[in-house]
């Protein structure tokens, strides 16, 4: 039986949500809103102020089923933007990826990891551990505003997403970091009477995940064939909950075995299309459980092992100085060298050099479940924050960045 004092806390906590949504509809009734109380709005920030306030007072007696859920929630989002990812790489869009763009994200990434490995010096005299910088990498690389290619301005019909190599060494990077701090192995045990394979080392978890990956966009592919277009995104997020699943619970990493099931699937189906298109009418609702799932796994985090100020610092200036930073001097900076806009050149538009993809919050999340929760509920706080103001310096320098 709960004390008073906790149901006291709880019904806090209840009646803070509801003043956060009462509030939230107050606003979206209003005909005159001031664009960037909009923009609020529409970015869902009230998804994760609920979140939070459900981790930090939850009673004790709930937190073990809420967490279940949860960690569901988190396994599914991680699977899927690992799908997203590896569906962006379509064998036959790879020609569109000119010389020059490729030198361009070449240049990014360099620039970006050496900004911040150079900025971990800045916090700590020697530097930050190297497990935690590969997937503080992958988290900068990540944050990149994917965009569909499209096949004319007349038929605005989607034909694919633009592979980015960004977020595939975003994930790359992550997923090294990732697996590093979570050490393990596991046993394979094989019908009849041939020998057991023990997987142990990095190297064999990496295989591990190629062969998961496959064999889940194998049976999503196979799942898929002859099935109406209403039902594929729940055959889809059903077969990305079960390598989500094995994944955490092999040692594994599910961004990477999503991204391999997404590069095998829909360079093998006969559905392309109707999959890419069920996975971007899905996303409007995975955007709105990523954040009152960030929320909630930071008020946990924030419980049971405090909050690291100084490593909080350090990812907030990585996403609001450093990332946006190089990404401007590289792409925009480059532009204006070779005389030519960056839409013309690129197809991306100046306001992205600024945004701060969901995909960077995704790993975020990933990340801070193998760190001290300390560290992570500080990670995830600045993933929030940075993506929320980057949004808000996009909206405000998005006509100075165009005529620029």
């Amino acid at each position: 039986m709960a004390s008073a004092e906790v149901l006291l806390s709880f019904g806090v906590g209840l009646a803070a949500v509801g003043l956060i949504y009462a509030a939230v509809r107050l606003c979206r009734s209003r005909t005159s809103l001031s664009p960037l109380l909009a923009e609020l709005l529409a970015a869902r920030v009230q998804y994760a102020l609920a979140g939070l306030v459900f981790g930090l007072l939850a009673p004790l007696d709930m937190r073990p089923s809420l967490s279940a859920a949860a960690d569901l929630a988190a396994a599914f989002l991680v699977g899927i933007f690992g799908l997203v990812v590896g569906c962006s790489i379509e064998l036959r869009l790879l020609r569109h990826v000119s010389r020059p763009l490729l030198l361009l994200e070449i240049g990014y990434l360099v620039l970006l990891c050496l900004g911040l490995w150079a900025l971990s010096y800045g916090f700590s005299p020697g530097g930050v551990d190297g497990a935690a910088l590969w997937g503080v990498c992958g988290l900068g690389a990540a944050c990149w505003v994917r965009q569909s290619r499209r096949e004319g301005a007349q038929k605005k019909k989607s034909t694919g997403w633009l592979p980015s190599i960004s977020a595939l060494v975003g994930l790359l990077l992550a997923g090294v970091g990732i697996m590093q701090l979570r050490p393990g192995g596991f046993e394979v045990r094989l019908p009849l009477a041939f020998p057991s394979i023990v997987i142990e080392g990095m190297w064999a978890k990496y295989g591990a995940c190629l062969v998961l990956g496959a064999l889940i966009g194998l049976i999503v592919d196979l799942a898929t064939r002859g099935l109406g277009k209403g039902y594929l995104y729940y055959v889809i997020a059903a077969g990305l909950l079960l390598g989500s699943g094995m994944a955490g619970a092999l040692g594994l990493e599910p961004l990477w075995v999503g991204a391999v099931a997404g590069i095998w699937l829909v360079n093998a189906t006969m559905r392309r299309l109707d999959i890419l298109r069920s996975l971007e009418q899905g996303q409007d609702m995975v955007r709105t459980v990523l954040p009152g799932v960030a929320g909630w796994a930071l008020g946990v985090a924030f419980v049971e092992g405090g909050f690291e100020l100084v490593f909080s610092a350090w990812i907030l200036l990585a996403l609001i100085a450093v990332v946006p930073g190089v990404r401007l001097g590289v792409w925009h900076g480059m532009g204006k060298l070779l005389d030519r806009s960056v839409h013309k050149r690129t197809g991306i538009e100046p306001r992205q050099l600024l945004e701060l993809d969901d995909l960077g919050l995704v790993i975020a999340l990933s990340l801070a479940t193998v760190l001290p929760a300390g560290q992570g509920a500080a990670l995830l706080a600045a993933a929030l924050l940075g993506q929320r103001l980057m949004h808000i310096v996009a909206l405000w320098t998005a006509g100075r960045l165009s005529t620029a």
